[in-house]
């Protein structure tokens, strides 16, 4: 790909993903991959202008209305989409000169047979670099960082207008990688001067002696040797807080009850992360004689694909993919788990940053039926817990009803609370992330009739 073919894919990408209805990011990986030309600039300036552009649509929008006589809903979608790419450059991307975005955008309306409108594409353009010279005011944080005004107005009631605005801050541009390293295979150490040899700079965590940071768009590990060789996976660090939490409680539950061996389900596991976590932890950690097989489960055999994928990428047996419908109750499962992780399905919005379409696609009553969708797969998983057993539920989102909201009902299950954290973007260092961990009495007959 040349520069001028990236724009062109990246413009079909998003005229794809209006016309389809598809998730942004499994649609620009599959065109990507489907790619065979290894130039990892290419394919970064692809994915910048495509996230770029889905992630401001909102105040590229606005700028493009304020210069333009035709608005940006009333024009044809390819031509709106060529001048958000052009604006999105002009804008957001300060090493691209104002003439490339510009002149690129008209040959791009040319090579999609709209000679007659190149005009009009270059007149709009020009109005916006001129309306950034003159200093663009937006009319609210909301227009500024392209949030929807029902997820603006979800923060603020959950944590007050000052972290919203934080929050919503916090969501644009591109969020840095960590990379969690594989101990059974390397360190950090030695790692950090793998990836150099590859040309990417990682930096040092504090706090997380195991973990590496890298810059953002500088690492593609689809194509990355030490990725694919399993030395790494990639996972943030409140997730990986989370994981962390629940190793130290598996570690006194083993040597409280001395068990042979363990049994854990990872209920909704794709793409197996937390798995492979638990697996590399155990096997890591010496002295541990305890044994251990994980039922990596999620709801059919294309989403198995990813776990078997990363199961064989990081080498570490023990941990077996299985179909199961968390939301759908088996018997043969009752009071059999040492350990369940329930890293439910949620509306994402503390990952806004990374899945950048989603604030565009939740809505109220989403996240009223992803509460209830919760609320039986944690039921579900209460009573296939051991007694004394544990539980780790988890969401990547930051709705009171998703996060803190669920407590009375896991504990109406028979359960009791260990530890919690919620961790907020542009709070936090993190992405926006909840977490609780829960012990199941030892007395089933405690359990409550649900709220």
């Amino acid at each position: 790909m040349k520069r001028s073919d990236a724009r062109y894919i990246a413009l079909d990408i998003l005229m794809r993903y209006e016309k389809e209805g598809k998730k942004l990011g499994p649609l620009l990986l599959d065109v990507l991959e489907a790619d065979s030309n290894p130039d990892k600039r290419d394919r970064a300036f692809v994915t910048a202008i495509v996230e770029g552009v889905t992630e401001r649509r909102m105040s590229l929008d606005w700028a493009i209305d304020q210069v333009s006589h035709k608005k940006t809903d009333s024009m044809k979608p390819v031509v709106r989409n060529i001048i958000r790419i052009g604006a999105y450059q002009l804008l957001f991307m300060d090493r691209v000169p104002d003439s490339a975005a510009v002149n690129e955008s008209v040959k791009l309306a040319r090579l999609k047979h709209l000679e007659g409108l190149s005009g009009f594409v270059n007149a709009v353009l020009r109005g916006v670099t001129r309306l950034r010279d003159d200093g663009i005011t937006y009319p609210d944080i909301e227009t500024e960082y392209s949030c929807p005004r029902f997820v603006s107005e979800l923060l603020e009631e959950a944590y007050g207008r000052e972290k919203a605005e934080a929050m919503i801050r916090s969501t644009a541009g591109n969020s840095p990688l960590y990379l969690r390293v594989n101990r059974t295979r390397t360190s950090a150490k030695e790692l950090q001067e793998i990836l150099e040899g590859e040309g990417v700079l990682a930096d040092t965590v504090a706090d997380f002696p195991d973990t590496l940071k890298v810059r953002p768009l500088t690492l593609d590990p689809s194509r990355s040797e030490s990725f694919l060789r399993g030395l790494y996976s990639v996972q943030d660090l409140s997730s990986q807080s989370a994981m962390y939490a629940l190793k130290s409680e598996i570690m006194g539950y083993i040597s409280s009850n001395n068990p042979v061996d363990i049994k854990i389900i990872d209920m909704c596991a794709s793409p197996g992360g937390k798995s492979c976590f638990i697996a590399e932890a155990l096997n890591a950690d010496e002295g541990i004689n305890t044994g251990f097989s994980i039922e990596s489960c999620d709801i059919s055999e294309a989403k198995l694909i990813r776990i078997r994928e990363n199961i064989s990428r990081i080498g570490i047996g023990g941990i077996t993919p299985v179909v199961r419908d968390a939301a759908s109750y088996d018997p043969s499962l009752k009071e059999s788990a040492d350990v369940i992780i329930a890293d439910l399905p949620c509306s994402g919005l503390g990952v806004i940053g990374r899945k950048v379409d989603i604030k565009y696609r939740v809505t109220r009553d989403d996240i009223k039926e992803l509460c209830k969708l919760q609320r039986k797969m944690l039921e579900n998983a209460a009573d296939y817990l051991k007694p004394g057993g544990l539980l780790l539920y988890s969401v990547c989102t930051v709705t009171a009803e998703e996060t803190t909201g669920q407590h009375e009902f896991i504990e109406s299950q028979g359960l009791d609370e260990i530890a919690s954290r919620l961790f907020l973007q542009g709070i936090d260092d993190c992405d926006g992330f909840y977490y609780s961990i829960w012990k199941k009495k030892e007395d089933a007959s405690l359990k409550e009739a649900a709220p």
